[in-house]
């Protein structure tokens, strides 16, 4: 598997960089907000996040999880993303394998706040269905994934600050979700609070907005930043993850790496400290036909 998956990211990188040198994120005003790792981002778009690799390492097992996800506009506002993952579970007693079940997301995003010069304010609605049965059988059968399914109302956010007047601040943005977790079986498992947060100093808004600098290319592309996520249940202990990490940003397409943290000492009985990364492409640069741009060519908020 993870030869297949280093071939696969060469094969893609390859391939990107012969074509277009269009830029595809959440774009408000002068504020582009790229995707992050262990949240979502608050914008649509045709997307496709191949591989997403994470490894959580815990006291007597090796967890990883080799995942996709693939977002396509019905609307210009609002898209459709399926993710998935196949997972690994290895210990000295015993190794299993198989999918993760499908989770279904629909999105639909605000248009930007842009009444103001640099007020690069972002928003959108969606929800979250898990869906129960979809995965492995073995995983199941050993507790790895949920046997029952979960629905969860999310809304997500993005703030620029570039209205600051100290101009190394501007740079500087806040991403975030927040989601009240349905669950299908609420006496197996609780209802729960999900919620998480980016903290970003974006180079290629410096470089742009703030002051060229005479310094190397890669460096211009690069977006520092910590995210964190948590899960509270209406009856348990909340559990979640501190993300420190980076995002590079190509013309047409991202590669992201973070550490995974746990946040408070009842995350460390479940995990211990891994790592996530991700290769995401925005097929929009790419396709003009069904596959990167919307099937209805509209605005819902606008039109």
């Amino acid at each position: 598997m993870s030869r297949f998956v280093a071939t696969l990211v060469v094969a893609l990188t390859c391939i990107l960089l012969m074509r277009s040198t269009a830029l595809a994120h959440v774009v408000c005003g002068d504020r582009i907000f790229p995707t992050t790792l262990t949240m979502d981002d608050p914008g649509v778009g045709d997307e496709v996040s191949l591989p997403t690799l994470q490894f959580t390492p815990t006291s007597n097992s090796e967890n990883n999880n080799y995942g996709f996800e693939w977002d396509k506009t019905i609307t210009k506002d609002l898209t459709l993303a399926i993710n998935d993952d196949y997972a690994t579970q290895r210990s000295p007693s015993q190794h299993v394998a198989g999918w993760d079940n499908v989770t279904l997301t629909l999105k639909d995003q605000h248009p930007c706040l842009t009444r103001y010069s640099h007020e690069e304010a972002v928003w959108s609605i969606g929800v979250i269905r898990l869906l129960p049965g979809t995965g492995s059988t073995q995983l199941q059968n050993v507790g790895a994934i949920a046997t029952f399914g979960s629905t969860a109302p999310t809304f997500y956010f993005g703030k620029g600050l570039g209205a600051l007047t100290n101009g190394a601040l501007r740079p500087i943005a806040i991403t975030g979700e927040v989601s009240r977790v349905f669950s299908d079986r609420q006496s197996l498992n609780p209802n729960a609070w999900s919620y998480a947060a980016s903290l970003q100093y974006s180079m290629p808004y410096y470089q742009q907005n703030v002051k060229a600098r005479n310094i190397p290319q890669w460096l211009t592309r690069l977006t520092p930043l910590v995210e964190v996520a948590m899960t509270t249940p209406d009856a348990g202990t909340p559990t979640g993850t501190i993300a420190p990490g980076f995002l590079y940003d190509a013309p047409s397409w991202q590669l992201g790496a973070e550490a995974l943290i746990p946040a408070n000492n009842a995350t460390r009985h479940v995990q211990g400290t891994g790592f996530i990364i991700q290769y995401h492409v925005f097929l929009d640069t790419y396709y003009k036909s069904w596959l990167g741009r919307p099937f209805i060519n509209k605005n819902l908020w606008r039109e």
